[in-house]
């Protein structure tokens, strides 16, 4: 049995019997994320800013970044649920009890800035590996950009060049991506360390270019099962799942790097 198939078999012993607070949890911070969603949604609507088509009303732009940017705010303000529903997947992945409340666990007022200062800086390394990714998409669109007299003069030539930036645009996305979830073990730190940031990324790091292959393959594995959230109800199974599982791999390789086995 390889080491992805271990790690999923611990995960379901461990989940066993407490689907519901996993499952609970779950719902509990996507309600959160659709009211937030919702909230600026009705603020267009109630401002009347959208015309018949969908399309903004001019001079109404500063209106719409507003309440974008307040969309923004509030859900980084509700971000340490997510660090909270990650708690019980990580307490019931060591064998503990997994609670509802521990959704609000970080909300406590000696935890919550350092939740919010480890999601920001996790939000501005993902942002900042979507960009590395998206170097060649931009270079592309720039050389089409200004040359596009010399070079894009039939429509073939055009097409081909929409496609080109497609496909860079899409790739760039992916490396992004994959580039930062190599940090999904930063979360399981700070959680471990009962919400202390210092050392969490650097440790982070230490422990995935020793066992980065490991964690890249149990992602690679769930895939299928990402596929599945398609069709939305299997999200509740699928993300509790996923999210127990990395929990359960992340202990281990933590437990390694607190004796020093990984340096």
């Amino acid at each position: 049995m390889n080491v992805e198939k271990i790690i999923k078999a611990q995960s379901r012993e461990a989940m066993n019997g407490k689907w519901i607070s996993l499952v609970a949890g779950f719902l509990l911070l996507s309600a959160m994320i659709c009211l937030v969603v919702t909230g600026v949604d009705l603020a267009v609507s109630v401002f009347g800013i959208r015309n018949e088509n969908g399309m903004l009303k001019p001079n109404t732009e500063n209106i719409f970044t507003v309440i974008v940017c307040t969309g923004v705010l509030v859900f980084m303000l509700l971000t340490p649920a997510k660090n909270g529903f990650l708690k019980i997947c990580y307490n019931i992945a060591s064998g503990k009890e997994g609670e509802l409340k521990d959704v609000f666990y970080f909300f406590k007022r000696n935890k919550f800035l350092s939740a919010l200062q480890f999601n920001l800086l996790l939000t501005v390394r993902f942002i900042v590996n979507i960009l590395i990714g998206l170097i060649p998409f931009f270079i592309l669109w720039a050389v089409t950009y200004f040359f596009s007299v010399q070079l894009l003069t039939t429509v073939t030539a055009n097409e081909i060049a929409y496609y080109i930036q497609l496909v860079f645009f899409i790739t760039g996305i992916v490396f992004g991506i994959i580039r930062s979830a190599k940090l999904y073990i930063a979360d399981f730190l700070f959680i471990e360390n009962d919400g202390e940031t210092e050392n969490t990324i650097s440790a982070s790091k230490a422990i995935l270019k020793k066992h980065g292959k490991d964690a890249f393959r149990l992602f690679i594995s769930f895939i299928p099962w990402i596929a599945l959230c398609f069709f939305v109800l299997p999200a509740i199974y699928v993300i509790p799942y996923m999210s127990t599982s990395f929990a359960t791999s992340s202990k281990w390789l933590i437990r390694l790097y607190k004796d020093g086995k990984i340096v």
